[in-house]
């Protein structure tokens, strides 16, 4: 069973990441499958306890936003940097809340995601390890890639953002080690657990955003004892300033309880109770969401699996508008992800 206990936020932050070696990988990945094991490699492995920040480029003095465009998009890997700029630039997304972004993993070509894609667009950014792969990832991608080394084997999120970050921390989820000790980890190990990333902007009011990455392998209540953890770090952490968070909240029982169209966004917590736990805490999702499904089939996927809303903004003390469904499909209309990309405006 998934450790849901709290952990402390971490606020270390670094100008660059330090991955464990192929050989501390190798030595991980043939290791005891036992939480013992995986705690102790967790506390070894620095890239799990720091955050690294990269301010945005110097910019002239303007105006105060009077709107933001924020973005949410898990990336799947971030395979496509480029294409996926492209879509973010068309988007006008001023900050970007982003999760599966890989950092030297073979699968996505060995490169720094997050800085390619923010170096893209100009922007600076967070990003924060959720795991360090101890594999090339899921079956496919093992069998795809098992003759390319990983050069640092690290996966993550991040806030991207063109204004300067004045406080970034980074919120656990769990205690780590479903994806090393748990029934199927053989699958994909894994060392490290889910998390969230926050980031503090001056705009020059407060406002923090923050990119959460829920579990995949959990159920409804599960889900509703990390959005408990979740919201115990947003009330450490930002006390009553406005608050938005996106990203991926694997709320799979959405559909599964039969929900669909309009249904989605007035009773969610049908299928979902931490939509009521949001709501006890002040947030919404009904300004801030548009009700259209999330995720993308790809090619060798089974096509009649239906697709589900699984990708989903949260406010708190902010005026929402224009939320919408982009689809995650580049020039040639060739999926860049497994997930499409969610759009809300601020205003401020």
């Amino acid at each position: 069973m998934l450790d849901l206990s709290p952990r402390d936020a971490i606020t270390q932050t670094v100008d660059r990441l330090d991955p464990p070696s192929a050989e501390w990988r190798r030595n991980a990945a043939a290791g005891a499958p036992s939480a013992e094991s995986h705690d102790a490699l967790k506390d070894e492995a620095a890239c799990l306890n720091a955050l690294r920040v990269v301010q945005p480029p110097a910019a002239p003095e303007t105006e105060a936003p009077r709107q933001l465009r924020i973005a949410a998009w898990n990336l799947e890997r971030c395979k496509h940097v480029e294409e996926s700029a492209r879509l973010l630039r068309r988007a006008g997304a001023d900050i970007c809340l982003l999760s599966e972004m890989d950092l030297g993993m073979a699968r996505s070509g060995n490169r720094d995601t997050t800085a390619d894609l923010a170096g893209e667009l100009g922007l600076g950014h967070a990003y924060g390890v959720e795991f360090i792969e101890l594999g090339h990832g899921d079956p496919r991608e093992e069998a795809a890639h098992a003759d390319t080394p990983n050069q640092a084997g690290l996966h993550g999120n991040a806030v991207a953002t063109r204004f300067a970050i004045d406080r970034t921390a980074m919120l656990p989820l769990d205690g780590g080690g479903l994806w090393f000790a748990g029934d199927d980890a053989g699958k994909q190990r894994r060392v490290g657990g889910r998390m969230a990333v926050a980031v503090r902007h001056l705009l020059p009011e407060p406002l923090w955003v923050i990119a959460a990455h829920f579990e995949s392998r959990l159920d409804a209540l599960d889900r509703d004892r990390e959005m408990r953890v979740l919201l115990a770090h947003v009330g450490t952490l930002c006390g009553e300033e406005p608050v938005l968070i996106g990203g991926d909240f694997n709320c799979k029982s959405i559909q599964e309880a039969g929900l669909f169209g309009e249904e989605v966004l007035k009773t969610p917590h049908d299928g979902e109770p931490m939509f009521t736990r949001m709501a006890e805490a002040g947030f919404d999702w009904w300004t801030c969401n548009s009700p259209g499904v999330t995720t993308r089939r790809h090619s060798w996927q089974d096509q009649a699996n239906p697709r589900k809303k699984l990708d989903w903004f949260f406010s708190r003390g902010l005026t929402c508008s224009s939320a919408r469904v982009v689809p995650a499909v580049d020039r040639s209309r060739g999926n860049l992800s497994d997930h499409e990309l969610i759009l809300v405006t601020l205003e401020l």
